[in-house]
């Protein structure tokens, strides 16, 4: 369908796609987010319950709307946007992260010692630190790290990007559905960071959800382009499993806080959407560019 020009039945049946989608990931979300609000906590039962509820309302949508789950983009795609996928969260990853360690902004500082002896660790047991031994777990975090962590990023993905963004196009240009779907994938996780341990532990919640939500919007343009370039759901589960590996296991454990630290970094800071911001711009260009918008 052209979004510019659309045939108004095909227009209303996206548009009822869309929504049935939605109301489907709100009620199944609701129940883990009711729990994790009242623990005060994100376990890590809980967080893979409501990672997979995208997942589930897209399939269930499928089954509703009568339609072959096998439409679904679940083939594998050019290797070379999986590659990009898995590297572009190092490019941008260090694009937040070498400021604050390089100026020591919020007085933070790099190679947290603690972190480094874990890593060690956990190839060599106990013992003195192994700089060697800590490298060869990073490596390990970059690799199998993303790996296992797709299997919850796989969840959200059927969703966003297998389902949602595909139903999006056929009614918007792409820069709006990047947006859009973005913006959507925000507002899906406030109850969250304002509800549980979800965000930087300290400061302004509000503020953090603010910044979160310019990140994720922009972030949605990027997300968008790599699963319709691709004409797969598989690059966007690559991208999502490579940034939350890197930045929560990597990035931010390698950071010496300091008592503004939690201003800068992580998904809470204000640089990722400096970056994310410069990311939607170039991938918009680029879709333009190439056709997709």
């Amino acid at each position: 369908m052209d979004p510019t020009n659309p045939d108004p039945n095909e227009r209303r049946a996206a548009w009822r796609a869309i929504g049935l989608f939605l109301l489907i990931t709100a009620v199944l979300s609701a129940v883990f987010e009711s729990l994790m609000a009242r623990m005060g906590a994100m376990t890590h039962l809980l967080v893979t319950g409501v990672m997979w509820c995208p997942g589930v309302a897209a399939l269930l949508s499928c089954v509703l709307l009568k339609r072959d789950v096998r439409a679904l983009p679940w083939r594998w795609g050019p290797a070379r946007w999986i590659v990009a996928a898995w590297l572009l969260p190092v490019g941008y990853g260090l694009a937040v992260y070498l400021p604050v360690w390089v100026f020591s902004l919020g007085g933070s500082g790099f190679g947290n010692t603690s972190t480094l002896a874990l890593w060690s660790q956990d190839v060599l047991g106990k013992g003195p630190t192994s700089l060697g031994g800590a490298m060869f777990d990073l490596l390990l975090l970059a690799t199998l790290g993303v790996i296992t962590a797709a299997a919850n990023a796989l969840g959200e993905e059927i969703g966003w990007r297998g389902f949602l963004v595909w139903e999006m196009r056929k009614v918007m240009p792409f820069w709006m559905v990047g947006v859009g779907s973005g913006l959507i994938w925000a507002v899906w996780h406030y109850p969250g960071i304002l509800m549980t341990d979800y965000s930087a532990g300290e400061g302004s919640r509000w503020l953090q959800v603010a910044l979160f939500t310019v990140s994720l919007a922009s972030m949605g343009v990027v997300f968008a382009y790599f699963a319709f370039r691709a004409n797969s759901l598989w690059p966007a589960v690559v991208l999502h499993a490579s940034h939350n590996c890197l930045f929560q296991r990597v990035y931010t454990p390698l950071t010496v806080k300091g008592p503004g630290t939690h201003l800068y970094i992580d998904e809470f800071g204000c640089l990722l959407p400096v970056v994310s911001l410069v990311l939607a711009v170039y991938f918009c260009r680029r879709a333009r560019a190439e056709g997709i918008a």
